[in-house]
């Protein structure tokens, strides 16, 4: 388990927001306002996705650009290897073009290098374009810890119309990655108040209820929408939330707090099951972490609703699901790596629920 370390100061997110439709047409105008060379790194299919619409904004705008795809894990060596890259290229703003692991890998990127960050997400899958952290993991793909930024990103830029493209897979990963905010923040406790707890962690829960509620409701919409590839106010709606508000819950709370059990299980799977899971999402290993995390809260009754939910998105439900088989060796694997982590009391009944969490994902 990472040592944690955390900046006293709060961060909430970028600096500046965009989101609509015609975004990418005016992304070299926003990015010139921080550097006149971009580096950027990208996703090749990303790319492809949004290359035609993009680029002749930079030639407008005057801004010089050098490309890097990107298809590793977030790795510190990469992201040294590509700000020496940046850096011998005389660049001065790192762009990322991508999914969630390219939005974390610019951020890590930009640090070694000391410059600035513009993400452009190309999914709403995690809130990682609007985090001031990136999780990093080993070359191979094994969680190692999460790199927390004294600063704010320079801007985060959506374009509706890319996300309304992008398979509805990634859009449920990103709802259920949100939900969770709700949930983990509850960690071990059945009942949140503002007494018992700090008011950034409280105001953090309180945003996260408003965030589930929405999602619940207008999430299957959205995800409807996204199946037609239609821009509509569902889809608007849940892509803010699911990015800018989530990002914010995660900011104010230090990215410490707002994730818990079902983010330690994330880490887990990926730590311990790395080639079984390597085809599932963020979202969906964190969302089947939820069942695990519902039962610690002592709220084990809106396991089947929050199934339910998932199922009517198609999503997977169980460990088996994910590419990890069910076996009590991996239960025991999984139990043992969270009874490590911070999130786990000490003591024979706490265990004992965590014993009993963990199954919950069978």
């Amino acid at each position: 388990m990472e040592k944690i370390v955390l900046d006293t100061a709060i961060k909430f997110g970028a600096g500046r927001y965009r989101q609509g439709t015609g975004i990418l047409e005016i992304c070299g105008e926003e990015i010139s306002k921080f550097g006149k060379k971009a580096f950027i790194v990208a996703g090749a299919r990303a790319w492809d996705a949004v290359k035609d619409r993009l680029l002749p904004g930079f030639q407008q705008a005057g801004l010089d650009y050098v490309l890097e795809f990107y298809s590793g894990q977030c790795s510190y060596e990469a992201a040294e290897e590509y700000a020496q890259k940046c850096k011998a290229a005389g660049c001065d703003e790192v762009v990322g073009v991508g999914g969630g692991r390219i939005m974390d890998f610019s951020k890590a990127v930009a640090e070694y290098a000391g410059l600035g960050t513009v993400n452009i997400p190309t999914s709403i899958s995690t809130c990682a374009p609007f985090t001031c952290m990136s999780v990093m993991y080993t070359p191979e793909g094994a969680k190692k810890d999460c790199w927390r930024y004294s600063h704010e990103l320079d801007a985060v830029l959506m374009d509706m119309e890319v996300i309304a493209n992008c398979p509805i897979r990634y859009t449920a990963a990103g709802i259920l990655d949100a939900m969770a905010k709700r949930i983990e923040i509850q960690n071990g406790k059945p009942v949140m108040t503002l007494d018992d707890n700090q008011v950034n962690l409280f105001s953090a829960f309180r945003m996260a209820q408003y965030t589930y509620e929405v999602l619940e409701q207008y999430g299957p919409q959205a995800i409807e929408d996204n199946r037609q590839h239609k821009v509509t106010k569902a889809l608007e709606d849940v892509a803010f939330i699911a990015v800018a508000l989530t990002g914010v819950i995660a900011n104010i709370t230090h990215s410490f707090s707002q994730s818990a059990i079902a983010h330690s299980m994330y880490d887990g799977v990926r730590t311990h099951f790395t080639r079984e899971a390597a085809g599932a999402l963020h979202g969906e290993i964190v969302a089947v972490g939820l069942f695990a995390q519902l039962h610690y809260n002592q709220l084990g009754a809106e396991r089947d609703a929050l199934k339910e939910f998932m199922r009517g998105m198609d999503m997977p439900l169980t460990l088996q699901e994910l590419g990890v088989p069910a076996t009590e060796e991996n239960l025991k694997v999984l139990e043992d790596y969270l009874i490590d982590s911070p999130y786990v009391a000490p003591g024979e009944e706490s265990l004992s629920l965590l014993h009993e969490a963990v199954r919950q994902m069978c």
